[in-house]
Parts: C-alpha cells; structure tokens; sequence
C-alpha cells in the first residue's frame, strides 16, 4: 500500500513538473518569425504615422491629432497618425497582435511611412529576458522594414522600475522573482535588455534603418504618479522627438 501510494505521489510530481516547465516555456520561449502579410503601398504626399505597442501608444490617443497638426507643419506634408497600443503587452505579445489582433492587423495592412514602437517596458517590468526583448522586438521591426515603413523605437526608457516591484501585491513580487530566476534577469534588468537589443540590431543587419528615441530623454517630472507611465508634459516631449526624427528624415 505505501508502495502504491508512493508511486502515484511520485507521478503526481512529474505531472506537476512537466506542466510548470511546459507553461514556461509557452510564456518564455521565443517565436520564430512568422511569414510576413503585405501592407498597402500610397503614392500620394500624406506622411503616415503609426504609433503602436504598450500602454505608452495606448495612451497616445488623445494626443494624435496635436502631433498631426505639429508633424504637418515642419514637414509640409499632410499627416494622418493611427494610434493602437495593448496596455501591459510585451514584445512577443505585441508581434503575435500584428498578425492575430484583428483590430491591429487591419491598421497595419493600410499601410505607413512610419511607425513608432514601444515595447520593452512590460518586459523588463515582468523579467522577460533580454533575449525574449531582443528577439521579438526585432521580429517587429523586420516586419516593419519589409513593409517599406520606417521605424522608430522606444529604447526603455527610465521609468522607476525598483517603485514598480515595490508596489506590486507579495504574489506578484513571487513571480517576479522567479521569472529573475529563470531568465536570469536582475531587478534593474534595463539597461541588459538595450544592450541585448542593440547587439541582436547589429546582428541582423537593420541597426542604421532604425530611428532610436533614447531612454535619456525621460526624467522622473515626465510621469505619472506610477512613476511608469507619462503624464501630459511627457506625452509632449514625445511628440517633439517624434516630430524631429521624421522631419529631419523627410528634409533628407
């Protein structure tokens, strides 16, 4: 009987194990890239801008049409600016959107002459793994190049990761942990995921087509109480990054 009983506690354990290691290697592993869908060619002089990825392009919206008016004006050109952000994606959820979000899907397919990415927050903020960021976040960025669309990317920017932890509930604090344990990520993993992300740039071949809003451009004023996401006046400074990479690019 204490064999038996044994035997089925020892096969309970295995269950157990295979099913955690499974769940993360889902939530971990990194996808390969997916066949690319073709977005619409325009051949008329409106500048197109997408601003797409987290809660940062999410919040964007009551900003579009100020940067519209403010991108048209340097640049001479009518603008129309399309803004669709998944609040709390990562990198590797972002780039399953593109091609399973329907809503995303569709925007995309209209086609750009840019689009601004920001992702990398939600990583470092969950303890992803620079390779996770690195890997998709360059996924997005082929897609976007192999569509004719210029991007622009957020490098993470110094939000107040250390507040972030600190205000999360004690079970949120345990899977942090141990996503740090097995990404072998440290609390202030930001600047190990840009450097992931600039070698995996260099590697592929794509660092000079990319536009890089650097994480510099954003002290602790530019936030919200959250100390993570932007308030107004941050939302500005955006927009006038924004406004300065595309209209020295048109000026070229």
């Amino acid at each position: 009987m204490k064999k038996k009983v044994s035997l089925i506690a020892f096969a309970i354990i295995i269950v157990l194990i295979m099913t955690v290691y499974i769940t993360a290697h889902h939530y971990f592993g990194l996808m390969n890239e997916r066949p690319i869908f073709s977005c619409k060619q325009h051949q008329d002089d409106t500048l197109r801008l997408a601003i797409i990825g987290d809660s940062w392009a999410f919040y964007h919206h009551d900003y579009d049409v100020p940067l519209a008016q403010q991108l048209s004006e340097k640049t001479h050109h009518p603008v129309k600016t399309s803004t669709y952000g998944l609040c709390g994606a990562t990198s590797k959820e972002v780039y399953c959107s593109i091609f399973e979000d329907e809503t995303l899907h569709r925007l995309l397919k209209n086609g750009f002459d840019y689009c601004f990415l920001s992702v990398g927050i939600n990583d470092t903020y969950k303890k992803m793994g620079a390779d996770y960021y690195a890997h998709h976040t360059t996924l997005i960025l082929r897609f976007l190049l192999q569509n004719g669309i210029s991007p622009i990317i957020l490098e993470i920017p110094d939000y107040d990761i250390n507040f972030a932890y600190e205000h999360q509930t004690s079970g949120r604090k345990c899977l942090r942990q141990l996503s740090m344990l097995i990404t072998n990520s440290s609390l202030d993993c930001r600047q190990d995921y840009r450097q992931a992300l600039r070698k995996r740039l260099d590697e592929a071949h794509i660092a000079q087509q990319i536009a890089l809003i650097p994480n510099l451009q954003w002290p602790m004023r530019l936030y919200l109480s959250d100390r993570m996401h932007l308030n107004e006046k941050g939302y500005k400074v955006l927009d006038y990054c924004l406004t300065s990479i595309i209209a020295k690019h048109c000026i070229k």
